[in-house]
């Protein structure tokens, strides 16, 4: 690979650690016959356009199951405070990576061909230092929830805002789109952004993106072409295992 190619890189990281105050062990949690974290995994992979696919982990019994379904795992320290910390860990290690993504180790149905379109925007705008993904949400009444994290988009398709309020009337047929937790970054913001202290508008909302919002940051959205959410509790794992896997 030549310089400017491997300079171009994109980077796939997926943090994933084993102490989630709400579900202790959820990345090796089974579903559908194999680990949550595997499932992320075959679906990222699954991407056009990542050249370099890791799970990044400070836990053995992770490495360890990452390792047996044929993961590569990159070794981080335990003292970081997100995932988004996590990953621009392992991006300072990689300077030849021109964007970076953080795939949530918790979103079992990632869908694979908005993870593509992302990375293929963002390789066509070079000007775009940052993207998320997004999709409209056939229940209204969802966005009515706290732990439903919504986006207003202006009319390039950045976003305005994100909320957990029912932003932009989302319950009532608004336009606020439901919001998934995957993120592209330049290199050179993630780490950056790692570097930043909350701002008042991330303490107010508990939304890590509002960090880059409040610093003038345009967030480019991609509009997936179907739902998917991550998995918080083993309540909702329960009614994924009951309901079976969709494409």
């Amino acid at each position: 690979m030549s310089e400017d190619m491997e300079r171009r890189a994109v980077l796939g990281v997926i943090p994933a650690r084993y102490g989630a105050s709400r579900f202790p062990g959820k990345p090796l949690a089974p579903l559908w016959g194999r680990p949550m974290l595997q499932h992320v995994w075959e679906r990222a992979r699954a991407a056009r356009g990542i050249d370099e696919l890791v799970i990044a982990t400070d836990d053995d019994r992770i490495a360890a199951a990452a390792t047996a379904f044929g993961a590569a795992v990159e070794r981080t320290r335990a003292d970081h405070a997100s995932g988004t910390d996590r990953v621009a860990e392992v991006a300072q290690r990689r300077p030849r990576a021109g964007l970076v993504l953080n795939l949530q180790g918790d979103e079992p149905e990632l869908e694979t061909e908005a993870v593509s379109r992302l990375v293929e925007a963002m390789q066509a705008d070079p000007a775009a230092r940052m993207g998320t993904i997004a999709h409209h949400e056939p229940d209204a009444a969802k966005l009515a929830r706290e732990e439903v994290v919504k986006v207003v988009v202006d009319a390039d398709g950045f976003a305005l805002y994100f909320s957990r309020a029912d932003l932009a009337m989302g319950s009532k047929g608004g336009p606020a789109l439901r919001h998934a937790g995957v993120y592209a970054f330049r290199r050179d913001l993630i780490l950056d952004f790692s570097t930043w202290p909350p701002g008042a508008l991330e303490r107010a909302e508990r939304l890590e993106q509002l960090r880059a919002v409040e610093r003038g940051v345009r967030i480019k959205v991609i509009v997936g072409e179907r739902p998917f959410a991550g998995v918080d509790t083993p309540e909702q794992m329960a009614a994924l295992e009951a309901r079976g896997p969709r494409g």
